[in-house]
Order: C-alpha cells, then sequence, then structure tokens
C-alpha cells in the first residue's frame, strides 16, 4: 500500500536530517513529555501524602478508565477532524485544568478529589489528543522517512523520561505539587505554540467522512477485516503490549521478591532495560531493512527469550534478558511504529491507532491479573516461560503473513 508521501510532490521538502520544522515538532513534544513525567512524579507523591495505598493506587490508575472509554470515539474525531488543531485544544485545555486545580490548591490545598479529578480530566484529554498525534507523522514527512521519524521521536521520549523523573522530585521537593503543575502547563504551552505556529503538515489529509461516528467505527473495523497487513499489525501489536508488560510489571518483581534480590536489584534492571533501549533506538536511526515490520517482529521473537529467560536464569542473567528486552524494544518498535504510519490506509489512520492503544488501557489490567493467577497456580518460571513462548509464537505467525 502506497502513503500519500509517496505519491505527492516531494519537491522541497528537506532531509530528516535537516528539517526544522519536524525537529521543532520532536523536541517540543520531548518537553511535554518531561513535563508529563515530572506531573505523575508529583501526583504519586502527593497522592501517597493524602490517600492510603490503595487510595494512592487508585489515583494513579483512575486515568485509564476515560482513556479506555472515548479512545474508539478519539480515533474516529481524528480521521475526521484536523490533527494538528484537535492537539493544538487538547494542550490548552491540559493548561485550564492545570490552572484551575492550581487555584483549587492554593484556596484549599491536596485532596483526594483534587487529585482524582485532574487524572480523570488528563485520562480524556489523552484519549482525544494521542490518536490526533497518531495521524500527523503520515502528512508531515516522505513515506522513505517514517521510520527515522519514529526512531527519532522515541529517542527523544525516552531522554525526556530521563530529565523528566528527577526533576519532578525535585519541584516537588522544593515547591509541592503546584510548582510541579507549573511546570506541566509550561511544557504544554510550549507544544501548543510549536503546533500553532511552526509545524504545519505538507500532505493533504484524507476527505473527511460525513457519516455518523457509529458508522465510521463500524468500517474501521471492517478495513481491518479487509485489509490483511494492517490486521496482522494489530494483532502484534496487541501481542506485544499484553504479553511483555505483565511479565515486567508482574513477572520480574516476583522473581525478585522471592529470591530476596531487594529493592535497588529491581531498579538496576529497569535502568539496564531503559538504556538499552535507548541503544536499540539509535541502531534504529542507521539500519534500514527492506521489509521494517517484518524486521521488527522477528526482533521480538528475542525479546519474547528474554521474557522467558526472567523467570528461569540466575540474576546475572537477569540483567542479560533485560538488556535484550530493552534492546529490541527500542529497535523493534521504531521499525514497527514506522511500518504502520507507512502501512494503515490514511483515512483510518486515527481509528487504527485507537484501537491498538486499547490493548494498554483496556486490556492491561486483565492480563496483569491473569499472569498473577497463572503465576500463583504454577510458579514464576512456569508463568514467564508460558508467556514468552506464546508470544514468540504470535510474531514468528506475524512475520510469515508479512513475507514478501
Amino acid at each position: 500500500m502506497t502513503s500519500p508521501a509517496a505519491v505527492a510532490d516531494t519537491t522541497g521538502i528537506p532531509p530528516l536530517g535537516r528539517d526544522r520544522r519536524v525537529h521543532a515538532w520532536i523536541l517540543s513534544g520531548a518537553v511535554s513529555e518531561a513535563g508529563d513525567v515530572a506531573w505523575y512524579v508529583g501526583l504519586a507523591w502527593s497522592a501517597a501524602q493524602v490517600a492510603s495505598p490503595a487510595g494512592a493506587g487508585l489515583v494513579m490508575g483512575i486515568g485509564a478508565l476515560p482513556r479506555a472509554l472515548i479512545l474508539l470515539f478519539g480515533g474516529a474525531l481524528a480521521d475526521r477532524l484536523d490533527a494538528r488543531r484537535t492537539m493544538i485544544a487538547a494542550n490548552l485545555g491540559r493548561i485550564v485544568v492545570l490552572v484551575a486545580a492550581a487555584l483549587v490548591l492554593a484556596a484549599a490545598g491536596v485532596s483526594m478529589a483534587l487529585l482524582l479529578t485532574v487524572a480523570i480530566l488528563f485520562g480524556a484529554v489523552d484519549a482525544l489528543y494521542n490518536p490526533a498525534s497518531g495521524t500527523l507523522p503520515r502528512r508531515m514527512v516522505r513515506s522513505d522517512d517514517l521510520v527515522r521519524l519514529a526512531a527519532t521521536r522515541q529517542l527523544a521520549n525516552r531522554l525526556a523520561v530521563f530529565v523528566g523523573a528527577p526533576l519532578g522530585g525535585l519541584l516537588v521537593a522544593q515547591g509541592g505539587l503546584a510548582m510541579v503543575m507549573v511546570a506541566d502547563a509550561i511544557s504544554f504551552g510550549v507544544i501548543a505554540v510549536a503546533l500553532a505556529f511552526v509545524v504545519r503538515p505538507r500532505f493533504p489529509r484524507p476527505a473527511p467522512s460525513r457519516h455518523s461516528i457509529r458508522r465510521d467505527l463500524s468500517a474501521g473495523f471492517g478495513y481491518l477485516r479487509r485489509d490483511r497487513i494492517a490486521w496482522t499489525l494489530v494483532i502484534a501489536f496487541f501481542g506485544l503490549n499484553l504479553c511483555v508488560g505483565p511479565v515486567l510489571a508482574v513477572g520480574l518483581v516476583q522473581r525478585v521478591h522471592l529470591d530476596g534480590w531487594g529493592s535497588a536489584a529491581l531498579g538496576w534492571f529497569q535502568a539496564c532495560s531503559g538504556i538499552s533501549a535507548a541503544v536499540g533506538v539509535v541502531v534504529a536511526l542507521r539500519w534500514k531493512p527492506r521489509l521494517p515490520a517484518r524486521a521488527g517482529l522477528l526482533l521480538l521473537i528475542l525479546q519474547a527469550a528474554g521474557c522467558v529467560m526472567i523467570g528461569l536464569v540466575p540474576r546475572a542473567g537477569v540483567f542479560v534478558a533485560m538488556a535484550m528486552i530493552g534492546f529490541t524494544a527500542g529497535l523493534a518498535s521504531a521499525f514497527l511504529s514506522g511500518a504502520f504510519q507507512q502501512t494503515i490506509e490514511p483515512a483510518f489512520l486515527g481509528r487504527t491507532s485507537s484501537i491498538v492503544s486499547l490493548s494498554d488501557e483496556g486490556l492491561m489490567p486483565i492480563a496483569m491479573t491473569g499472569f498473577g493467577a497463572l503465576i500463583s497456580l504454577t510458579d514464576v518460571a512456569v508463568a514467564c516461560a508460558l508467556l514468552g513462548t506464546a508470544f514468540a509464537g504470535l510474531m514468528v505467525w506475524s512475520a510469515s503473513r508479512l513475507k514478501g
């Protein structure tokens, strides 16, 4: 399937390395990501101060509910409305929420009700913003540059996480939640200004549907039924999200706890994975496989092997497993994200992106709970081996359907 970037006139579009318009988008997005990470650190700390552990967990998880409920609607809107304007409006909405919350905070202090309200509103805005954002890369760069763009954005966002987490801790320690709110609002302002005055899509968006939202959603699922490659990529993303997440969030933690390695070991394991992922992204910027989607899926077989290793190997081997998982995550996700942009019919990008995101927002809690139950019925080694093997099988099946 051919992207509009491949058939439209690309005369005058600079190479990605010299594309200042795209650089501004990537940089402002990284600033926004750092502000978000700082906000979640401040939110978690504040929730721990005013609520029980269960209440703090509710505050941190409640935003997933509106995201899951509104995501498909947001995907349909992304295919109907101008993505850039939707993103600007969403960021301005986030700023309004933070300013209002800061005023309430100044008048009444931190409360459980305030934290829950902000988390819910942010979750709802995310459900509109994220699908719109997913339609923009296709309209910004040539088709051949989509993989490199995905890798560059991922690298910038990973660096933003490294900056945002300690920044959030510093800000909440110095000025409390209000200072974190100010920082996050500024970060949203940065990307809103960039989108308003610098970022301009180069390729036209498909003509919007004149049907109802409900009919558009039905058409989105119908598109996946018709397009074998698109359906395969969506299933592969579902498997990636729902297999690796439980192993890292539940299996690894249980392994560390049961073997008595201590919480510091868990932090070092996660750091190893994060650094390896950044290395994988850098490699993705240089490596250009002929079939990036198939290359990404085959690389994820190594990630599946790392998932199996987490439950079986000694402590040193877990570091190797986490390095494998991180490196392949950084490399494969860049390939798959770029290939997804190249493959999906432009008119269905928003809806298809929202369907993929639903695996994280709607199905991940079920996957986590089910994997925990599997560990209780067997043990960590067996559970990791079963899920890792299923993941590898799914990637082999998916890659076999993308030959050619």
